[in-house]
């Protein structure tokens, strides 16, 4: 790369961060809310990409729920961190991407009602027995943590929002709150999938 060219690559660089400034300054809310976190992670994950990429990685089942880094997107894309449900029937070690649907909160008439897939009655007990039985301090704070994050969902319902099936990278998907986070061992119930299943073919397909 020749001099000019390096020239030409920072001077759009300063006017992306130059753009960026100017968005933070506005002060939006909604998907801009953390919108100088968002920035920020992409380019931390794009390092981390270029400097470790992984030889493998994770395997998802179909319905399982993992916790992702949307980014923050243009117009009515899905922005910010989401829950999701992943659909992928294949998915392997060597695959980087995976393709999930997001949860939200929010009714709507192509959203399909998934239950409170997050919070786990079983999970929780589990929790609360191991806390009552653990001597260590430091696990035993984070149990509670765990314990208290789910218990605030107990009353929370959840949409999965079909038209917003989307594939990403696993590299975008958050780490679990600590080791006693349940999320990792709980699943979309059969049910729901095939009801998930029929609407993407409905959306999707002619």
């Amino acid at each position: 790369m020749n001099n000019k060219e390096k020239e030409n690559k920072h001077k759009k660089l300063i006017k992306a961060h130059h753009n960026n400034i100017i968005i933070s300054d506005k002060n939006l809310i909604d998907k801009y809310t953390h919108f100088e976190d968002s920035t920020l992670n992409k380019t931390e994950t794009l390092l981390y990409e270029i400097k470790n990429k992984p030889l493998k990685y994770k395997r998802y089942s179909r319905g399982s729920i993992i916790k992702a880094k949307f980014g923050i997107n243009i117009g009515s894309e899905f922005s910010g961190e989401h829950y999701a449900i992943t659909v992928s029937k294949k998915d392997t070690m060597m695959s980087p991407v995976l393709h999930v649907i997001p949860i939200t909160s929010k009714k709507h008439k192509k959203n399909l009602y998934v239950g409170n897939i997050l919070y786990s009655k079983q999970e929780l007990e589990k929790l609360k027995i191991l806390s009552e039985n653990c001597h260590n301090s430091t696990e035993k704070s984070k149990i509670k943590n765990c314990i208290k994050y789910y218990e605030k969902r107990m009353n929370n319902k959840s949409y999965a929002c079909i038209d917003h099936l989307k594939t990403i990278s696993k590299l975008s998907i958050c780490k679990p709150i600590n080791e006693f986070d349940y999320l990792q061992k709980i699943k979309c119930p059969n049910d729901i999938m095939n009801k998930i299943d029929k609407e993407i073919t409905k959306e999707y397909t002619i």
